[in-house]
């Protein structure tokens, strides 16, 4: 099982495992924020990812969120 791990704001790393669907269901129950669709989530995760690294980000499923997400360094799989 993978392991990601993502360095928040306030400087406490977030620990995420498993399948990209898992991981974004993780990211979605640590989240403060509140979001009316899981796609809605993806969309404002990815553009809060985009402003940060400037990079673009995909939306459209959790796997295409989580590998962009790890190519522009937001997460990092522990080995």
């Amino acid at each position: 099982m993978k392991t990601y791990i993502m360095q928040s704001a306030t400087g406490a790393p977030s620990t995420f495992t498993g399948s990209p669907s898992e991981v974004v269901d993780q990211m979605t129950e640590n989240t403060q924020m509140v979001f009316k669709t899981r796609e809605d989530f993806r969309r404002s995760y990815a553009q809060l990812a985009c402003d940060w690294t400037g990079s673009p980000v995909r939306f459209t499923t959790d796997d295409e969120l989580v590998e962009d997400l790890i190519e522009v360094g937001f997460l990092k799989e522990k080995k």
